[in-house]
């Protein structure tokens, strides 16, 4: 009887398991075809390292695009450093504050900008640029009081994001800095040009092609609104060291946008951003089949 009891509940364990594992990918096992890593399945989940988490997005009837944003820092300002015409480093907060200054640090490197009491001014660690202004903020020092070796054009902008991205068919915006959009978001749009006679066609998702806008390649007609299947990549700024599930400071929100570029707004003017969470994170992104 013990061994009985004992065999059962084995039995009910693996099912359990079973379904839990079915149900990983959410409502995804009905929509499309997923192909992933025999390892990923044996040993789910990202716990320490890096990995990419994978996102369900509903966008409503009539809105078109749709931008993304993660901060690491609960939207506390950190800022971008501009070395000639290119937006070079992303630094964010350490919690550290020198003389009444936040000590900020460059995602993906060692670079620190901290204020130096000694010599009052900021240094950033990066070809020796130090300012001679004395701003509190960094963002506030002018950039032609910045300075460094070799001599170069170097400015900052103040930035509330580690990422950003948006379907407009331009991946990667220039004012956002190298690194800091990302370059190779995956994004894959429900069909809903059903063939006819071909049951389920409707649900197959296809790539979105960042050579054109979102909305130039949704189809009118259907059922009111669209889910996207939306995928990181870690070709931004810093990535690695960032985009972790067990990161406590990573926040992660959406907005979509009408045709007509105009946002949706709450009553006080300000612009509505969503939560968001990722349905799971895997060590590889996921390949869905062709339509």
């Amino acid at each position: 009887m013990k061994r009985n009891l004992l065999l059962i509940a084995f039995l009910a364990a693996i099912v359990a398991t079973l379904a839990v594992n079915a149900a990983r990918l959410g409502t995804l096992t009905s929509d499309s075809t997923v192909w992933t890593t025999t390892e990923d399945i044996v040993a789910p989940g990202v716990t320490t390292g890096a990995g990419f988490p994978v996102f369900e997005i509903r966008v409503p009837d009539g809105f078109v695009e749709v931008q993304v944003r993660a901060s690491l820092t609960n939207f506390e300002p950190g800022f971008l450093l501009k070395d000639g015409a290119d937006f070079v480093l992303n630094y964010i907060p350490t919690g550290a504050v020198v003389a009444g200054r936040k000590v900020y640090k460059a995602l993906g490197t060692e670079h620190v900008a901290t204020w130096n009491v000694g010599t009052s001014r900021w240094t950033f660690g990066y070809k020796s640029i130090y300012s001679t202004n004395t701003a509190t903020a960094p963002w506030d020092i002018p950039g032609n009081t910045l300075t460094g070796t070799p001599a170069g054009t170097f400015a900052l902008q103040k930035e509330f994001f580690v990422y950003r991205f948006c379907t407009t068919g331009i991946p990667s915006d220039a004012q956002w800095g190298t690194g800091s959009g990302d370059p190779d978001a995956w994004v894959y749009i429900a069909n809903q040009a059903a063939t006819t006679g071909v049951s389920g066609s409707e649900f197959i998702r296809q790539k979105w092609s960042a050579a054109s806008s979102l909305q130039a390649q949704l189809q009118s007609g259907g059922t009111p609104g669209y889910t996207i299947l939306f995928q990181p990549s870690r070709g931004n700024l810093g990535a690695a060291e960032w985009m972790q599930q067990n990161h406590n400071r990573l926040v992660w929100i959406y907005q979509v946008q009408d045709g007509g570029g105009i946002k949706p707004q709450h009553p006080n003017g300000a612009d509505v951003w969503n939560s968001l969470y990722p349905h799971e994170w895997r060590k590889a992104r996921i390949t869905l089949t062709a339509p």
